[in-house]
């Protein structure tokens, strides 16, 4: 086969048709990926139906604008969801594994669309190790089916309403139609073999339903079941002069087997007078044949751009920073207008700015609202990743999530995915024990991994917890020792808490071996750096031999959030009050002088570094430093500090505004926010600050 990757390749939609087309597609595909690691065994209904819905609304789409590839592969996987769906094959680990690698190819495919430029991806393997899991002969997997048993089922009154046609005198047919593979728009083929189908007689039932039909909902294949005045001939010569109509094949039914359709638990139908309730796409099988009625619709939902959220969160910071500012004014205006005794003016006053100050409340909680997603699209990613590390390390692992509507901004949830993925791959290969390792210990062979997300204040939790061996601290003691990372007394010394934290260290794994899973001593330390760069922070708890516990705390949005303000030398800072956790008086302060006259604040038994927060910014004093500072004790993962500052001007909630271009990154900052009297404050990056300061000692 001649190789096409780099051709420049054309389909049929525009800019606005390729936004709707991308945001579906990843929906589908998204879906598909949680979907089929959960097919596997005795499957629900229900999950089947979603999944054979998912293929079908994807090989329409790609269908429709003309990518065959993507169509032919899709098709190819509905073929075997719908062997499923009817009950003749259970899904085996080979079908679930073919079905995976057919989704990652439909990735790739689906870039093309965005790129125009093909790929290279061959798909005839794919289809045929899909197709062949259905035709392979003996396979343990097949459901033995009486002969002659049908492939399409009604209800009983239905099949008495068809029979009373035929006495009197018209044929009773089912008609099957194929539409051509290589067809463009197959759901417009569909639809007008219904039309040509309702012109020739009465339609009685059709899979799939008339109404997805109608709705474009249509593809490859439609049956129905008519009765016509005219003969079988008729019928089949009236539907192959349709254009793409590859097949047609209509079978005349006598009363047996009419009543053979009838199925003991009736599926749906439509007669000429009532539409169907329930939505299908194929052909009903007697296990599945109950009617769900369509649920009423309680709200309704557009699709926004990210960019014009954004655009109206920026506006609406814009527009808290005024109101602050107003409020201020309205403070210093207040004693003044009360002199001059303008009563009413100073009412008049007060009562617009706490009107504007509710409304702006209550704009930012909509918009900050309407950047909310469920976490959901971050867990519905992690049964895949669980599958197939488990699979690659021999063992066999359950996940079980729960929180999944748990919301927190998008832009947190871009962020968290890689990391959350990491500390999941870590549970899999290091976490859960092997199969006799298990038994060994009187555990079930198969590993449980529980994924929890929960919102407490202004903060999400993600709790990554495994039934596993736990971690060996004497292990990293020693390879936090050999590999020089730490000082031996520091290790020795170090209780059971600390030297958990060790995993986070740059270079350092206990793994024996190295896989293409883990080993190599890198991973954890971009975990936990990616975390804090959210102002977020990690912890974690194990037992030996009952498991390991990974806790991420993270703030819902980057946008906003609460701070300490300080002054320092002059300047306005913010301090992100989650890694606040105590302000005092220096001259209250337990201070201790330690080697190299650098001073340590004494908190709660442990020694606190003394940083001069101007100073470890780069703000050298011009002068002597106020007679009366504070210091705030801050915590940040597994370091702890004491900055000292100025001045203490308290709590509040600050939007995050980017330093810009003219400034760039610096270290220590992460950003600004605008202050009442309309000054800058200067957001702290406490992950950066720490890391930079922790083992440097502020001068007296």
């Amino acid at each position: 086969m001649a190789d096409t990757k780099g051709k420049t390749l054309h389909f049929d939609l525009d800019d606005e048709d390729l936004k709707l087309f991308s945001d579906e597609t990843e929906e589908q595909l998204e879906l598909l990926d949680s979907a089929l690691v959960q097919l596997e065994g005795e499957p629900d209904p229900d999950l089947v139906q979603q999944i054979f819905r998912a293929a079908h609304t994807l090989k329409g789409s790609s269908a429709t604008i003309g990518h065959r590839k993507m169509a032919q592969l899709t098709h190819a996987m509905e073929t075997v969801l719908d062997s499923v769906r009817q009950g003749k094959h259970r899904p085996s680990r080979e079908m679930v594994d073919a079905l995976l690698a057919g989704l990652d190819a439909l990735r790739v495919l689906a870039q093309e669309v965005i790129t125009r430029i093909d790929s290279g991806t061959e798909i005839d393997k794919l289809e045929a190790d899909l197709l062949g899991i259905l035709t392979a002969e003996g396979s343990p997997n097949s459901v033995a089916t009486a002969p002659g048993q049908p492939s399409y089922s009604i209800t009983a009154a239905l099949a008495e309403v068809v029979e009373r046609q035929r006495e009197q005198g018209d044929s009773a047919c089912l008609v099957e139609v194929r539409i051509a593979a290589d067809c463009p728009l197959p759901s417009i083929r569909s639809y007008q073999v219904l039309q040509e189908l309702d012109a020739l007689g009465v339609v009685h039932c059709t899979w799939p339903e008339r109404a997805t039909i109608e709705s474009g909902g249509g593809d490859f294949q439609v049956a129905a079941l008519v009765t016509v005045s005219t003969g079988e001939e008729q019928v089949q010569a009236a539907l192959a002069t349709i254009s793409d109509v590859a097949s047609v094949k209509v079978v005349a039914l006598g009363a047996p087997e009419i009543t053979a359709l009838a199925a003991p638990r009736g599926a749906t139908h439509t007669t000429p007078t009532q539409l169907p309730q329930a939505e299908s796409a194929a052909p009903s099988s007697p296990q599945q044949g109950t009617t769900r009625a369509s649920s009423p619709r309680t709200g309704q939902s557009v699709r926004i751009d990210v960019e014009r959220l954004d655009g109206l969160m920026n506006l609406v910071g814009e527009l808290v920073i005024d109101r602050t500012r107003l409020q201020q004014v309205r403070e210093q205006l207040a004693g003044v207008l009360k002199e001059a005794k303008m009563t009413e003016l100073t009412e008049n006053f007060e009562e617009t700015t706490s009107h504007l100050a509710r409304i702006t409340d209550e704009l930012q909680e909509e918009i900050m609202r309407s950047r909310m997603l469920p976490v959901r699209s971050v867990l519905t990613r992690l049964p895949r990743v669980v599958r197939d590390v488990a699979a690659k390390c021999g063992k066999r692992v359950e996940l079980v999530t729960s929180g999944e509507e748990t919301e927190l901004d998008r832009s947190v949830i871009e962020e968290i995915s890689d990391p959350l993925v990491h500390i999941l791959r870590n549970a899999v290969d290091h976490g859960i024990e092997s199969r006799e390792e298990r038994l060994a210990a009187g555990k079930p062979e198969s590993g449980t991994i529980w994924v929890k997300a929960w919102n407490q204040e202004t903060y999400i939790y993600l709790s990554v917890r495994d039934d596993g061996k736990g971690i060996d601290t004497a292990a990293l003691r020693q390879k936090a020792v050999e590999r020089g990372l730490v000082g031996r007394e520091a290790a020795e010394s170090a209780s059971a808490e600390s030297v958990l934290q060790y995993i986070f260290i740059a270079g350092l794994s206990t793994s024996k071996t190295v896989s293409d899973v883990s080993g190599r001593g890198v991973g954890m330390d971009i975990v936990r750096t990616n975390i804090e760069r959210l102002n977020g922070q990690i912890q974690v708890r194990s037992v030996p031999g009952e498991g390991s516990e990974f806790i991420i705390q993270l703030p819902l949005t980057l946008a906003t959030t609460k701070a300490l303000m300080v002054v320092a030398n002059g300047t306005v800072y913010a301090l992100p009050l989650v890694s606040v956790t105590e302000a005092l008086a220096e001259h209250g302060a337990d201070i201790h002088t330690v080697a190299g006259g650098s001073k340590a604040l004494r908190l709660r038994g442990r020694l606190l570094p003394m940083i001069d927060l101007a100073g470890a910014l780069g703000d050298e004093r011009g002068g002597a430093a106020d007679a009366t500072r504070f210091v705030v004790a801050a915590r940040h993962g597994d370091r702890q500090v004491a900055f000292v500052v100025d001045r203490l001007l308290g709590e509040q909630d600050v939007v995050v505004k980017s330093l810009g271009v003219l400034i760039g990154n610096r270290k220590g900052l992460t950003g600004a926010t605008i202050l009442r009297d309309g000054s800058l404050g200067l957001i702290i990056d406490m992950a950066s600050l720490m890391t930079e300061t922790s083992g440097h000692a502020a001068a007296a």
